[in-house]
């Protein structure tokens, strides 16, 4: 069975007391990101290149976790958000035995987890560093990274190239989903910045509705640091670890400054 753990020590990490962000998205996830393989393709190459164990940190409902398992990679996963890992852990019970015994699954923050091995790959994919809204915090979780990084092991992290001549406070929708109990649900969003702490808050608006309900709406609203592609290499040097390859895309194509995504490719830097 796929093990469930408070964090890698067993206890529960009570260092950052902070809301569960995605307790009330969390049950939408997968609705709108069980489409998107192009970035778990990604990780699943260059797993093939430096081989497992794999640890994915922010490992959410699994989008990306469950595939590894499914290639024959043991991994472990964790994220701070327990109504994520506990969709993760209802969807690991749908699969065989074999899959789930390549699967740690923990409770535990980015900045202060501690595992009692490293790793030949380790992903933060799709946004989730961004979260981590102070410096402190950044290098405090990419210095854990690097401690549990093997010699000869990468260490990849994806986040969105700053556009910030977005219009704010436009309200765009952003696609319509049919579940299978039949809820209609469309998502809208909204964000404005703050350039001055380089910060954006993203507003959140789901209307769910079926033929034999009243439209209800869901609301949720998450603030994220932004950051620029030198800060990032900053930060990778700052922490113990040296970017070795950064793309604009899950397709390998090189980084510019069009690009929508920065996707970093580091390993651990050499002591001088």
């Amino acid at each position: 069975m796929s093990r469930r753990e408070e964090d890698s020590s067993g206890r529960s990490d009570t260092s950052y007391e902070e809301p569960d962000l995605y307790e009330v998205l969390g049950k939408y996830y997968d609705v709108w990101y069980e489409d998107q393989v192009e970035d778990t393709q990604f990780y699943l190459r260059l797993a093939e290149q430096v081989g497992g164990p794999v640890l994915e940190c922010m490992c959410g409902t699994g989008r990306t976790l469950v595939p590894f398992a499914e290639k024959g990679y043991e991994i472990w996963g964790f994220d701070r958000s327990h109504s994520m890992l506990d969709r993760l852990t209802a969807k690991m019970e749908l699969y065989d035995e074999e899959v789930q015994a390549r699967v740690s699954v923990h409770h535990a923050d980015m900045r202060t987890f501690r595992c009692p091995r490293r790793f030949k790959l380790i992903v933060v994919p799709f946004n989730a560093f961004l979260h981590l809204l102070e410096r402190e915090g950044q290098e405090a979780a990419l210095r854990n990274v690097a401690e549990h990084l093997e010699e000869g092991g990468r260490f990849v992290m994806s986040v969105f190239n700053p556009r910030l001549d977005r219009p704010e406070e436009l309200v765009r929708h952003r696609g319509t989903r049919t579940m299978l109990n039949g809820e209609i649900i469309s998502k809208f969003e909204a964000q404005t910045f703050d350039r001055q702490r380089r910060r954006t808050t993203v507003h959140y608006f789901l209307d769910i509705s079926r033929q034999d309900r009243e439209m209800r709406r869901v609301t949720a609203c998450f603030t994220i640091r932004y950051l620029a592609h030198q800060e990032v290499l900053e930060l990778m040097a700052a922490s113990g670890l040296e970017v070795v390859a950064t793309y604009g895309d899950w397709h390998g194509g090189p980084f510019t400054e069009e690009s929508d995504i920065m996707v970093f490719v580091a390993k651990r830097a050499h002591a001088p």
